[in-house]
């Protein structure tokens, strides 16, 4: 019979405590930690792309992945120039903004700590959509983001020619939902990253392009969580950030506001965005990025590590405390 060789057991525990050792040689320990906000700890980047797209229809024009892209993490001032000119909406930044402003202060209430519900709107639709052998693609959702469920619905129907009514639609989608949505959680790893540094006297802030009025819409119902955090900076509104990202102001500016002043390789940044990650290695910080699954792998470089989801963090890596489960 074979017997196990503890040598060759020893040499396999050997060369995982080497590879160990290597990945924890990568990264340098930090002892702050900056978030950006939307679409990394706030499930804000649908509404955004909502209110976008309720503006500019009416010029017949259409809010593409590529324009999202350009102005992610972006001051609003330069999102709105980017908007305009990219897709040359005939309109001035002040009427973009005043148009905007007006839709996100009746949607960004509603934002949630990323919950894990997009997926399952996609699910849902692609359900019904299998049946008549028809594919749910990116470009149909993104026509149909923010609308209400007739309206929606009417836009699924005609751009997936489905032989159904709305009400028969409806009456599909329902039935999905029912299945679907108990299964809904809160985006892995945000919230429990958050605690647990919180928890553990970590000093955290958050670093974001966004302004104060959408801030605290954006934080109606999430009150106790932003408390957890030492401070908060808003690129378009905060007089001390003179660039939005991808320069590294703001986060220069957000650790200079930590009680203790880091100096910048001692701060670690999460961002979802690569204008966040441009301006986080720009400052001179150790940038983890978690983007979405559509961006291009070439638009991910700079950053020090690139995760799925937060779920896979590992703190102790960064010199941070372990989790303790």
């Amino acid at each position: 019979t074979h017997q196990p060789n503890s040598n060759n057991n020893q040499l396999v525990s050997s060369t995982q405590s080497y590879y160990f050792i290597l990945i924890m040689c990568t990264f340098k320990p930090v002892t702050h930690v900056i978030f950006d906000m939307d679409g990394l700890l706030l499930d804000t980047e649908s509404l955004y792309t909502a209110a976008t797209e309720c503006v500019i229809h009416p010029f017949g024009k259409t809010y593409t992945w590529e324009v999202k892209v350009a102005q992610m993490g972006q001051k609003a001032e330069n999102c709105a120039k980017i908007i305009i000119n990219t897709l040359q909406v005939p309109l001035s930044v002040e009427d973009y903004l005043r148009q905007v402003t007006k839709i996100h202060q009746k949607i960004m209430p509603t934002a949630q700590l990323m919950p894990d519900t997009e997926r399952l709107y996609t699910d849902a639709t692609q359900a019904i959509a299998s049946q008549y052998n028809k594919v749910y693609t990116w470009e149909i959702k993104v026509q149909c983001m923010g609308m209400k469920g007739a309206m929606a619905a009417q836009c699924i129907i005609d751009s997936l020619h489905l032989p159904l009514t709305v009400d028969q639609y409806l009456e599909k989608i329902i039935s999905q939902y029912d299945t679907l949505f108990p299964n809904a959680q809160i985006l892995p790893g945000a919230e429990k990253l958050v605690r647990h540094l919180h928890k553990h006297s970590i000093p955290i802030a958050i670093a974001s392009g966004g302004a104060q009025d959408s801030f605290e819409l954006k934080t109606t119902n999430h009150k106790e969580f932003v408390t957890m955090f030492s401070h908060v900076v808003l690129a378009s509104t905060d007089p001390e950030v003179q660039n939005g990202k991808p320069a590294p102001d703001v986060f220069l500016v957000c650790a200079n506001r930590f009680s203790d002043t880091p100096k910048p390789e001692q701060c670690l940044v999460f961002e979802d965005a690569p204008n966040g990650v441009a301006a986080g290695v720009a400052a001179g910080m150790q940038v983890v990025m978690v983007p979405d699954p559509r961006l291009d792998d070439k638009m991910t470089k700079g950053a020090s590590q690139v995760l799925k989801s937060l779920e896979d963090f590992r703190p102790e890596l960064f010199g941070l405390p372990k989790y303790d489960d």
